[in-house]
């Protein structure tokens, strides 16, 4: 008999799908879970096909079987982390979906329900979350094959790991495990601050006993699953002096963009009551009350740009730029023209008040006409001299 033709087209109305409640009733009827093994869609719009199946115990080694024991999952060629999910978790008949990354998700990880095969982002037609109860931790064990809770009592698993090139890597946006607040997991990235004493950020700025500043470095550490949400950590070395540190940490704010006074470099420190930039804010801060009056170009050059810096009577510099994803885009917000706060914002390309040092050049002359040499040059001016002393002195009557 001939093959009945793959449809084309979601026939399910947009926005019908539900949180992850893995009810047997809402999944598919499938072949016992020792058939469910990887297999290869012949549809030239389809790739290869991944089977998840439930179980019983935490390790998925007691498959069930019958009516809503499994979903296939077939990945949509040419485009990224998109596939056509059967009926089952997420999916009440057949749907399209494409694996994206999102802050305050519970994993990191969000479907977004498509159109059409084409994954288009335009078609995005209703978003949420894979499992809005999970860390990162979990759902990427998801991915790679591990057996995970499916929310109902049971245990899910894929018969292969996916394609690590289709599934997205959501760790910076999901939360950590229980447990690991306070550990290494709980930062995503760190971005060191260091002090130096001179103009060109050669020379390191060490704290000393009877130093102007009591500090020299400082680490600002980004929270995992909280975007734009740091910690500053003064990690100042203080080995052997008697300078101790008093408290210059500064926790739990969050960059984001305005201007308060019209002249801030667009960039406002806003501070929470709750863990991770949760809980009620407190009133905004400029850049310049928390830090130091930095216009725009400037902070962006201290951040991104690698640049010396000025910060008072000394420079600074990032060991390292930030990643631009980690920073908010306030470029709207910033002051940029006549005096904003750190300054007026001049052409990068003009010499305008800066100090000139390149080699200072002669006339060039020739050294070996006479007239450029410096016994010449001498009797040249003595000359001029006898000349001005006798016009000066001339008598009155000569002048008549």
């Amino acid at each position: 008999a001939a093959r009945r033709p793959r449809p084309r087209a979601l026939v399910r109305a947009p926005g019908t799908l539900r949180p992850l409640v893995l009810a047997g009733a809402l999944w598919a009827s499938a072949p016992p879970a020792a058939e469910a093994q990887v297999a290869t869609n012949d549809d030239p719009l389809f790739g290869p096909k991944n089977v998840l199946s439930k179980y019983t115990d935490p390790l998925c080694l007691a498959p069930l079987s019958g009516q809503g024991t499994s979903q296939s999952w077939t990945r949509v060629l040419g485009a990224d982390s998109c596939y056509e999910v059967m009926q089952g978790m997420l999916c009440e008949y057949r749907c399209i979906f494409k694996l994206a990354c999102q802050y305050d998700s519970g994993s990191g990880v969000i479907v977004r329900e498509m159109a059409d095969q084409t994954c288009s982002e335009h078609g995005t037609q209703s978003v949420q979350p894979l499992n809005a109860g999970w860390y990162w931790r979990q759902a990427e064990g998801f991915f790679a094959g591990g057996c995970v809770p499916d929310g109902a009592g049971n245990y899910m698993k894929f018969a292969q790991p996916f394609d690590a090139a289709h599934a997205p890597n959501c760790s910076s946006f999901g939360e950590v495990e229980p447990g690991a607040d306070g550990g290494a997991e709980v930062y995503d990235a760190t971005y060191t601050l260091q002090f130096y004493k001179d103009f060109a950020c050669a020379e390191e700025y060490n704290v000393t006993t009877f130093g102007e500043r009591p500090t020299s470095r400082f680490e600002f550490k980004l929270f995992r699953g909280s975007q734009h949400c740091y910690d500053m950590i003064d990690v100042t070395p203080r080995d052997g002096v008697a300078a101790r540190d008093i408290g210059y940490d500064k926790l739990n704010f969050r960059l984001v963009c305005g201007n308060l006074d019209g002249i801030g470099n667009g960039i406002l420190i806003q501070s929470y009551k709750g863990p991770k930039c949760t809980g009620d804010p407190m009133n905004p801060e400029t850049w310049a009350d928390v830090f130091y009056p930095m216009h725009f170009p400037d902070t962006m050059g201290l951040l991104t740009g690698n640049k010396c810096t000025k910060w008072g009577l000394y420079r600074v510099k990032m060991l390292a730029p930030f990643d631009t994803a980690h920073i908010p885009d306030c470029a709207d917000y910033a002051c940029t023209a006549g005096a904003c706060s750190g300054g007026r914002i001049t052409d990068p390309n003009s010499d305008l008040g800066r100090i000139y040092s390149s080699e200072i050049r002669s006339s060039g002359g020739d050294p070996a006409d006479p007239r450029t040499t410096t016994s010449s040059a001498m009797a040249t001016r003595a000359a001029a001299g006898a000349l001005f002393s006798a016009a000066l002195f001339r008598p009155l009557a000569s002048l008549a």
